[in-house]
């Protein structure tokens, strides 16, 4: 498992470790935010119908969620 630090897309210079991603060892990553976990990025190999779970949760389709950094 490994931790990093979430880094901005904007001009903001840094979120000053209040958001980190923990990797675990099958590569899924896990946002924190404040130490409270949030969003978790699977592995791309899923069946269309838990591309459908996530389409009803986050409203994104595979692309847009793969997409995700």
């Amino acid at each position: 498992m490994k931790i990093y630090e979430l880094k901005p897309i904007t001009s903001q210079k840094s979120f000053y470790g209040k958001a980190v991603v923990q990797v675990d060892d099958d590569g899924n990553e896990t946002l924190y935010s404040y130490g409270t976990p949030i969003i978790k990025k699977l592995w791309d190999g899923w069946t269309a119908t838990t591309g459908k779970h996530i389409k009803a949760f986050s409203g994104l389709n595979k692309a847009a969620f793969i997409g995700i950094e």
